[in-house]
């Protein structure tokens, strides 16, 4: 049995997680801006890690139904679900003013 001080643990690492995937994301976004070009970026790329999280956030959810744990997980799967979201739609943005 894993004590309930190494869950917490694990819990506040895997929300730490969603802060830190958040400031990765926070350059790219801010160059697609400032550039309003998306040109070299690969919206395949960016796809295929959105179904990689699709099926992330769908795993989280399982776990979270079968053993009543794993809340953060969702929470971090979700966040990336809406960070590659929100980067897709910038580079479709601005791929179109650019074409």
């Amino acid at each position: 049995m894993v004590p309930d001080s190494v869950i917490i643990v694990a819990n506040a690492c895997q929300v730490a997680t969603t802060f830190i995937s958040l400031s990765a994301y926070l350059p790219q976004w801010i160059k697609i801006i400032q550039t309003r070009s998306s040109v070299n970026i690969s919206v395949h790329s960016w796809c295929l890690w959105f179904i990689s999280s699709s099926f992330a956030f769908f795993y989280a959810v399982v776990q979270y139904l079968l053993n009543d744990r794993g809340w953060p997980l969702i929470i971090s799967t979700l966040a990336s679900l809406g960070s590659i979201l929100f980067t897709i739609s910038l580079i479709v943005k601005f791929r179109m003013r650019k074409a």
